[in-house]
């Protein structure tokens, strides 16, 4: 007869059996793929969706997902109204009823997608969920942007308490912005005290601070330097790194930029600019920050490519110090990584230069919601 051991297990059999283990979860999510196209939009009924379609008010190759946040069994999405036909800028996905192409409903409800109705969302370019639950959406007001752009409403921030999707504050930026204003992105980070603060990403130069208990705003100008060899256009990336005992950090960059930056969240809310900046690296090649990992990692692409790394922003911006976490998928290009299930980063790709061209097809930019994997296959329709 064979001897029965018993008592704890080997730490070596214990080390395979866990990676093994974890082996098996991150193949299991790398096998989920949600599809969106612009016929992805859920309507109440056929009716309503034909009335859409014949005032030319939903034109399905016109929709394109760029930014999203995850919440338990849902994400949450960034339509802008970039074109026209895009009958709803702020969408919801539940992820617990898979379909072979993904269901967008309007967020928080039809209502609040009305066009040219200034109680209503108008073109939403970013959202960001923060610890308490609540999601900051930011709306340009202005819609058409890619075509004859067209000023619908002031710029605001929406909040909403996830809890059971109430709108809990608007902010009205018309004090705040330019005439030359571009706004892209926004995070929210809280005091000591618990009180929120948004800082919201202007083009134009400078970060946007929201103080919401008080009601106050200003800007936060930032040195020239950090704009050169960029034009009117180019986008400025805003991350936020959580840190207990207000410690937070903000990363910025240009995407056409030279080096990478950060500033404390607390020198932000003093109003602090230049002297309190840091610059954390130079670049080689223009880099689109993507998102985090929830701690200090940073998910990013170069400009124009598709693998995805991870940089841990406690160490210099460098190349030597970035993780390859997935390859290239040779058709589509990431906007944005967030956080999905289990802290299991989730990533929300398309064929974005089509879109940007005018060259989709009739159901518009093909974009997939899935979590990033180092083996990236997936097909190119």
């Amino acid at each position: 007869m064979g001897s029965h051991v018993t008592g704890p297990l080997p730490f070596a059999l214990l080390f395979v059996l866990v990676s093994v283990l974890a082996s098996t979860d991150d193949l299991e999510y790398c096998k989920i793929v949600y599809r969106i196209n612009g016929n992805s939009i859920g309507f109440p009924c056929l009716s309503t969706k034909n009335i859409y379609i014949s005032a030319h008010r939903y034109v399905p190759r016109n929709v394109m997902p760029v930014r999203f946040q995850y919440d338990n069994h849902r994400v949450l999405v960034a339509l802008p109204r970039l074109r026209s036909g895009v009958p709803t800028t702020l969408g919801q996905i539940d992820l617990d009823k898979p379909n072979c192409y993904a269901h967008i409903n309007p967020y928080p409800c039809w209502a609040y997608q009305e066009e040219g109705n200034c109680n209503s969302l108008q073109s939403v370019v970013d959202l960001y969920v923060d610890v308490k639950r609540i999601m900051w959406v930011l709306d340009t007001g202005i819609t058409n942007y890619l075509e004859q752009p067209i000023k619908r409403c002031p710029p605001k921030v929406f909040a909403f308490t996830l809890n059971n999707d109430k709108t809990v504050k608007t902010i009205d930026l018309s004090d705040i912005v330019k005439s030359s204003s571009r706004l892209q992105y926004l995070v929210t980070d809280y005091n000591e005290l618990g009180h929120p603060f948004v800082y919201i990403s202007d083009g134009d130069g400078a970060i946007i601070v929201l103080d919401v208990n008080n009601n106050k705003s200003f800007r936060v100008v930032l040195p020239r330097a950090i704009s050169a060899g960029c034009g009117d256009s180019d986008v400025l990336y805003l991350l936020l790194i959580s840190k207990p005992k207000g410690q937070s950090l903000v990363i910025f960059s240009y995407l056409c930029g030279q080096k990478v930056y950060s500033i404390k969240s607390e020198h932000l809310r003093s109003g602090k600019g230049s002297s309190a900046i840091v610059e954390l690296g130079t670049k080689r090649k223009h880099s689109v920050l993507l998102g985090t990992d929830g701690g200090k990692g940073v998910v990013l692409r170069y400009r124009g490519e598709a693998e995805l790394y991870l940089w841990d922003c406690d160490q210099p911006y460098r190349e030597c110090n970035f993780e390859l976490i997935q390859n290239a998928d040779e058709c589509r290009l990431s906007t944005h990584v967030a956080v999905g299930k289990n802290e299991h980063l989730l990533s929300l790709s398309s064929n974005l230069s089509d879109f940007l061209n005018n060259t989709c097809g009739v159901g518009g930019a093909s974009s997939r919601l899935k979590y990033v994997c180092k083996e990236c296959d997936d097909d190119c329709y």
